[in-house]
């Protein structure tokens, strides 16, 4: 009975907790009232009011708890902090009076929580409008640690988020993968929405900087989701643009559209409507959004409706960063075809990021000039404005734009060489008339030069044509390598933590709860196989990549053929599953392979270890056989297990490539296979014709 009414107790106060929590303190009266009814159903006068006395406790309590918590309203900012924004451009002016500000703070008497976290929160923003990496390092865990004291976890997101987004566009990428790992984490472990809703628009943000738009946009959606559930409208507004941007770059133009004008309709919501509280800034940034999505020129009417809703806001909020206004001037230009007034603004629009530091969107900004003088022929101007954009890229931005610029550089050069073509002509038709002579010596300098000229610019046309196929192949290596590390790091996310979750689980087990031996036993054997496969893993990691360095240094040996075999059997024997016949087919006499003996045992080794893992049952066999026809010797893996699909059979060699993503291993051992033998003048291949299971032969040559 006792147990029983602990249950009931229990379940009450988990009703009302969970109802308190969700409703607020609007409903205290009726639940305590309900709560109250349904306790004395159950229980005696006595442990009712010894119920009631404990809800009391609790109330208390969190009524405490919630007086605690500080809710900020951006009217109740101190006009002295508010003042620091406008210094954002002038950085020794804001640093001088952020430090005079917090001269006077030190000298306050009593609790300064609440003005240092104004304080830091301004300092924090302020070095992130610079991109400094290093300092946003610095004062990220102070401002964190202020949110945290004043109940403002909205805040210790926000700041957090700044420093995940900074490490991001600094190309760190092994480091931001950590910081927005722990900041999801944290977001996890405090059941905090806001958090989750940052965390998920940062990890958006990383795929989005590595044009990973397919990845982007899941991450996007949900914390869009979330901001708009939570009515963070200044958070939600340029997430919601970045989705606009992502759908453009992927020619989902319609869907951009839908988008905009849900995000334009929150906008004009704002402006008349207390339920959607947006800062004129978000509101500009909405309409500026129109010059990304509508960028026809059949869109040339509904832009310039745009562009006046803009002008009408910076009427009314003359003090508001106007790079909107230079950016939907300078798409309207574009479309109307005013080219003075597009380099105009694009000028404006470059002054500002150059004050303001942003060396992402100046860039961006030179890169726009320099297509837009093209466009107008001046290429003069435009091969000194890439100039500009190319000395603010890294390699990787030079690799894109160096063609260009080589093109445009020969335009340069094409341009004064006609030029000094024509000189020679006046003078040679001025010359004419007076020295008749005169004229041949000209016209054979001048069929000279002209030859020369012709030679140099084929030769010019060939280095140029070289120099793009190697900037393509190395950008296309460059791709490449960025998609096999990020497939590296998912497979080993998973298959490295795999197996040590179950070694640490189950060596747990062993550690703290007595178990018989039969279940010691069993557990030991499953974590020694774990051990196998993360060794295995590692020792394949180690393998390709000292391949890939080149360090391993090639000698051979006499290696009798059967004796190998049998060493392998032993090795391989306990990775069989009980239903499978696992044996070797020798030839009758032994046979002496000139080879690498570590390399041949290596490639064996993966061939049988990935057959018996896909096989359950049947049979596993190794044999080989001599072709002295054809100067081969053949080793052929046969197996009866699941399979692979002929239009697979290349795929499968493919590092990180896996058939089955629920069994262990990393999609290395095939690929290895196919390394190792290349080194030793080798192949292996799978023969498509078996249809009973897998068939590999490694085919080595006798020399």
């Amino acid at each position: 009975m006792k147990a029983k009414k602990r249950e009931i107790l229990k379940k009450v106060s988990l009703f009302y907790i969970r109802t308190y929590t969700n409703t607020g303190k609007f409903l205290y009266i009726c639940i305590s009232k309900k709560i109250s009814k349904i306790a004395g159903q159950y229980f005696a006068m006595r442990n009712g009011l010894y119920l009631i006395m404990i809800l009391c406790t609790f109330l208390l309590s969190t009524q405490t708890k919630a007086q605690k918590e500080v809710k900020f309203n951006k009217d109740s900012i101190p006009p002295a902090f508010s003042k620091l924004k406008t210094y954002y451009n002038q950085p020794e002016v804001y640093l001088s009076h952020w430090e005079k500000i917090k001269k006077d703070i030190d000298n306050k008497k009593g609790d300064k929580t609440t003005d240092l976290f104004y304080l830091y929160k301004d300092r924090n923003y302020f070095h992130y409008n610079h991109g400094d990496l290093d300092s946003l390092k610095k004062y990220t865990p102070i401002i964190k640690d202020l949110s945290l004291r004043l109940h403002n976890k909205a805040e210790y997101y926000k700041n957090w988020s700044f420093l995940c987004e900074q490490i991001i566009y600094s190309n760190a990428s092994k480091e931001d993968m950590e910081e927005m790992d722990k900041m999801y984490n944290d977001a996890l472990k405090r059941k905090s929405e806001i958090g989750l809703a940052f965390s998920l628009n940062e990890i958006a943000n990383f795929y989005g900087a590595n044009k990973n738009y397919a990845k982007a946009l899941p991450y996007i959606t949900q914390a869009m989701q979330l901001f708009e559930k939570l009515k963070f409208w200044d958070e939600y507004t340029p997430l919601c643009s970045n989705y606009i941007v992502i759908l453009t770059s992927t020619n989902k133009y319609q869907e951009a559209q839908n988008a905009f004008y849900h995000l334009d309709s929150l906008a004009n919501l704002s402006l008349t409507s207390p339920s959607v509280n947006m800062s004129i800034a978000r509101i500009l940034m909405i309409k500026d959004m129109a010059s990304v999505v509508f960028t026809e020129p059949q869109d040339t009417v509904i832009l310039r409706k745009y562009l006046a809703d803009i002008e009408d806001l910076y009427r009314k909020s003359p003090h508001e960063n106007r790079i909107y206004l230079y950016n939907t001037t300078e798409t309207y230009a574009k479309l109307k075809g005013d080219i003075d007034t597009l380099l105009a603004y694009q000028d404006s629009s470059a002054e500002h990021y150059r004050k303001s530091r942003n060396v992402i969107n100046l860039k961006r900004m030179y890169n726009n000039k320099a297509s837009a003088l093209h466009r107008a022929h001046r290429y003069d101007e435009a091969y000194l404005m890439l100039r500009k954009y190319v000395s603010l890229s890294d390699s990787l931005y030079k690799n894109d734009t160096q063609k260009q610029l080589n093109e445009l550089s020969t335009r340069y050069n094409m341009n004064k060489l006609e030029l000094e073509a024509k000189n020679i002509s006046l003078k040679a038709r001025n010359i004419q008339f007076l020295y008749a002579c005169a004229l041949i010596v000209v016209l054979i300098t001048t069929l000279i030069i002209g030859i020369q000229f012709y030679r140099h610019k084929l030769k010019n046309n060939r280095l140029l044509r070289k120099q793009a196929q190697e900037l393509q192949q190395a950008n296309e290596k460059a791709q490449q390598a960025q998609i096999m590390k990020t497939a590296f790091i998912q497979n080993m996310n998973h298959e490295v933590r795999t197996p040590l979750n179950a070694i640490v689980g189950f060596s747990e087990c062993l550690a703290e709860i007595p178990l018989s031996k039969a279940e010691t036993k069993e557990i030991s054997a499953t974590i020694k196989k774990n051990s196998d496969n993360l060794l295995k893993i590692i020792s394949d990691m180690i393998s390709i990549a000292n391949i890939d360095s080149g360090d391993q240094t090639l000698t051979y040996q006499e290696i009798p053929v059967n004796e190998l075999v049998n060493k392998l059997l032993q090795e391989m024997k306990e990775y069989a599953q009980a239903k499978v016949k696992f044996y070797y087919t020798p030839c009758q006499t032994d046979y002496i392979l000139s080879s690498n003996e570590d390399i041949v045992h290596q490639i064996l080794i993966n061939l049988l270890h990935n057959a018996l893992k896909f096989t359950s049952s049947g049979e596993v066999e190794l044999s080989y056989e001599v072709d002295n026809k054809n100067y081969k010797l053949y080793f052929h893996v046969r197996d009866t297990g699941i399979g692979v699909k002929s239009e697979l059979k290349e795929k499968i060699f493919s590092r990180f490539y896996k058939v089955d993503s629920f069994v262990p291993g990393a999609g290395l051992g095939l690929s290895l296979c196919r390394i190792l033998a290349e080194r030793i003048e080798a192949r292996v291949y799978l023969d498509d014709t078996y249809q009973n299971g897998c068939l590999f032969t490694f085919e080595h040559p006798l020399k």
